[in-house]
């Protein structure tokens, strides 16, 4: 599809009551070259209120509706995971763009169906891998790659996720779906593979993991109603991996204790430690980094405006790194050639996490291709 350069893209939220409306459309404002033009919403009154409420000219009930219409170049898939799939095919079958939040799919075999349709189509496609929109991700990539602490020899991190909706054996009513594995969201998928995906992205591929996944409260409360809600997916993940230049990583992502992280890249020449800026999950974080040289000299390393000139006046929240991948996308549709994470990043990241659980099933160590 060739692209010309547009004034501004029209996009179209599909589902603006959630995650949408409060990461997607404050990033989208905050960016000269979008439009949100369009909402689609599960009935005429909760859609209606989302335009209303954000001061968008229509909305619609139907996401084939709105990708029929002329001005919408984007449909943006925000709801959750399972209605993914049909709602992306929508899309595609009208020809238009798509920003997947991710996961992708409920499972791999459906992510790589996506991919092979988005490709037939010959549009561009991305997923919500927001983390590899980060400034301070992009200069750590760039600090690790110029040998900045020399090779690497160990990635270590350790996240702790009572910020995750099922928080310390509750959840809330909108969330009940997590706690099915089917369903494709849960602390593997979103908690532990925002993070994975930044480790290959920061410092190399996995090539090999081990792992363990487990289900620490498989009793859940449901905080409106106090009812019992049985929980199959996992809560607690355990990875130990290698990547393709040798480093070795040891990830742990624990559902309870007081909410942040660490994450460790570890060179013969010193390390990088990034920890919460923000106080957010990793993916929506500004991120702290710090330098620590082997003669334990610590330097605050400051993310330089190159990085970050792209997206100006957009403050710390949900919608700061998505803004980031907006604006690359930008760059993509006007026909530049940007790295992004597209569906081809997405079913990677899906095969990882399948290694992952069955590594955690088997007890064997597994290949990542």
């Amino acid at each position: 599809m060739a692209m010309l350069k547009k004034a501004s893209w029209g996009a179209g939220i599909v589902g603006a009551g959630g995650w949408g409306g409060l990461a997607h459309i404050p990033a989208l404002a905050a960016l000269e070259n979008y439009e949100v033009r369009a909402v689609t919403g599960t009935r005429v009154e909760s859609a209606q209120a989302a335009a209303e409420l954000h001061g968008i000219g229509s909305y619609y009930t139907s996401t084939s509706e709105m990708a029929g219409q002329s001005g919408i170049d984007i449909v943006v898939v925000t709801v959750k995971v399972p209605e993914h799939d049909r709602l992306i095919r929508e899309a595609l079958d009208g020809g238009k763009h798509v920003y997947s939040e991710w996961p992708l799919a409920r499972n791999t075999a459906e992510a790589e169906a996506l991919l092979e349709l988005a490709e037939e189509r010959g549009v561009k496609h991305i997923v919500g891998l927001q983390t590899r929109g980060n400034p301070t991700v992009r200069y750590i990539r760039d600090l690790v790659t110029e040998g900045v602490v020399g090779r690497i020899l160990a990635v270590n991190t350790i996240v702790t996720l009572p910020v995750f909706p099922t928080a310390n054996g509750t959840v809330d009513q909108a969330h009940v779906y997590l706690l099915d594995e089917a369903n494709g969201a849960d602390q593997l998928t979103i908690g532990a593979a925002h993070i994975l995906d930044a480790i290959e992205y920061m410092v190399a591929p996995f090539v090999e993991v081990s792992g363990r996944l487990d289900t620490q409260y498989p009793e859940v409360h449901v905080l409106e109603t106090g009812a019992s809600v049985t929980a199959n997916a996992p809560d607690h993940v355990l990875v130990n991996g290698k990547l393709a230049q040798n480093a070795l990583v040891s990830a742990q992502f624990v559902n309870g204790g007081a909410p942040g992280f660490t994450l460790r890249i570890i060179g013969t020449g010193g390390e990088l430690v990034i920890t919460p800026q923000d106080q957010l999950m990793f993916q929506m974080d500004r991120l702290k980094l710090q330098l620590v040289r082997t003669s334990g000299e610590t330097e605050i390393l400051e993310t330089p405006e190159v990085y970050t000139s792209l997206v100006r006046h957009l403050p710390a929240g949900p919608g700061y790194n998505v803004a980031h991948l907006y604006a690359r996308l930008a760059q993509r549709l006007d026909g530049e050639e940007v790295e992004l994470p597209d569906f081809n990043q997405a079913v990677r990241v899906h095969r990882l996490m399948d290694a992952i659980r069955k590594a955690s099933a088997s007890g064997v160590r597994q290949e990542v291709r």
